[in-house]
């Protein structure tokens, strides 16, 4: 009885200093992923040649750092049984271990360490350590998921599905009622969007399919704390990855989104991409997409079918919703880095650690002033709103926030029209934001808030 206690003691040492230096393991396979995807790159076989070479001593460095591991577990996992047969003056030839006992105790030992809580353990709401694995794997890796996309593209080609024009984006700042107009939208027969169940193959949606089909559960309410509730299948922002990925990051600064002009291949491979989601030739691709705005003109330039609607707030109140939204985010995030990483992957720069502004061509920087005065967060609506009134077209459209929540059936009904789709529409609920604004706020910046507001309502 003596021997299957040490085997359960050596089995636990062995599989408890694995569970305690597991994230050698992930780093060994984000490591190996991210190898393939350097050795996918387009860029110049020198600049190639240099990232391929740090990226396999990387490798290297990981294989090592795990091989320690496994020899580090493997010799004090034996110390017990080295001891056992000292003691008792047993062979280690004469030890049986491929009994029942025996491999029982070892399976128990080996188990134990994997479902015994160790330490503090920060909890990402619905994603374990091997879903942001995953998550890491597929999003940080953008030529393998380029390729991944190539793929489908070839796919759905074979379907015979015709790229169409006529898509509707959804945009605005962040806090101005994007979110509630989508999911308003996206219930409708007539439209497709990306949801949370694309997640984390966003490129490859079809073939993830296949392997992920989320079941639906019990909504609960987004990390905003604003009343929208998300489940496994809600309709969300994503399609700034599809973006980011052929851009590779070239419009991201430390500080600034910057406006930039998107390719004819792009334009194109973006058709493409909206023809994968919606997989049928009857559905019209939607979006939302806060960043859009900044490749806008070029995309007009290339499409004058395409819906553009974008939402605008009262100034003040929408400021002061960002400013409370920019402290809750930093809260989250320093908490719980993934929270950050996973905004960084999809786009979302509006506040919290990774915030950033958009620097439109000829618009005045804003790094200056401090982000937790009211100032700041006045002087960025004031940048976002300046620039959406030089881009009038007859089929890019403002929405007031205020006037959707009084009526967003009628609102609905408008859109609707533009792009003639007839649907029975539901009886929203109607919405009333009485939140109160923080002092503080320069008078010559609400002045010249205002005034663009005003201009907004007459657009």
């Amino acid at each position: 009885m003596i021997f299957y206690s040490v085997l359960f003691v050596s089995s636990f040492i062995l599989a408890l200093i694995i569970r305690l230096n597991r994230f050698v393991f992930h780093s060994l396979s984000e490591d190996s992923v991210a190898l393939v995807d350097k050795l996918l790159s387009n860029e110049e076989e020198e600049k190639k040649l240099q990232q391929v070479q740090k990226g396999t001593n990387k490798l290297v460095l990981s294989l090592l750092k795990t091989l320690l591991v496994i020899i580090l577990s493997l010799v004090l996992g034996a110390i017990p049984v080295f001891f056992h047969c000292l003691l008792s003056h047993t062979q280690f030839d004469d030890l049986i271990f491929n009994s029942f006992l025996s491999i029982l105790m070892i399976s128990v030992g080996a188990t134990v360490p994997f479902v015994i809580p160790l330490g503090k353990k920060v909890k990402s709401e619905g994603y374990n350590e091997l879903s942001k694995l995953l998550h890491r794997m597929s999003l940080n890796n953008y030529h393998i998921s380029n390729r991944l996309f190539k793929w489908e593209t070839k796919k759905i080609e074979r379907k015979g599905l015709v790229k169409r024009t006529d898509f509707v984006i959804i945009s605005g700042l962040a806090r101005a009622g994007t979110t509630s107009l989508m999911n308003n939208l996206a219930q409708i027969d007539a439209f497709v969007s990306l949801s949370y169940a694309n997640m984390p193959f966003l490129l490859c949606p079809n073939l993830w399919g296949k392997f992920y089909k989320p079941k639906k559960t019990d909504l609960k309410e987004r990390s905003h704390k604003d009343g929208i509730m998300i489940g496994l299948n809600s309709n969300e922002a994503l399609e700034e990855y599809f973006f980011k990925v052929k851009a590779n990051d070239s419009f991201i600064s430390d500080t600034y989104l910057s406006e930039y002009s998107i390719s004819n291949e792009t334009y194109n491979d973006y058709l493409e991409y909206q023809t994968i989601i919606k997989n049928n030739n009857d559905k019209i691709y939607l979006a939302k997409n806060n960043n859009f705005i900044l490749r806008y003109k070029s995309v007009r330039e290339l499409n004058e079918d395409f819906l553009m609607i974008i939402l605008y707030r009262e100034p003040l109140t929408h400021a002061t919703s960002l400013l409370e939204k920019h402290r809750e985010y930093k809260k989250i995030q320093k908490e719980d880095t993934f929270v950050l990483e996973y905004m960084n992957w999809l786009g979302h720069h509006e506040f919290g650690m990774g915030q950033k502004t958009f620097l439109f061509r000829n618009s005045e920087q804003n790094n200056n002033v401090d982000k937790e005065s009211l100032d700041y967060w006045l002087k960025i609506w004031i940048n976002y709103y300046r620039y959406i009134l030089t881009i009038k077209h007859q089929n890019t459209i403002l929405i007031n926030y205020e006037s959707y929540c009084n009526n967003p059936k009628g609102i609905i009904s408008t859109i609707l029209d533009k792009i003639h789709v007839d649907s029975e529409l539901p009886d929203y609920n109607t919405y009333i934001n009485n939140r109160e604004i923080i002092d503080g706020i320069s008078d010559s910046l609400k002045e010249e808030a205002l005034i663009i507001y005003k201009q907004l309502n007459n657009y």
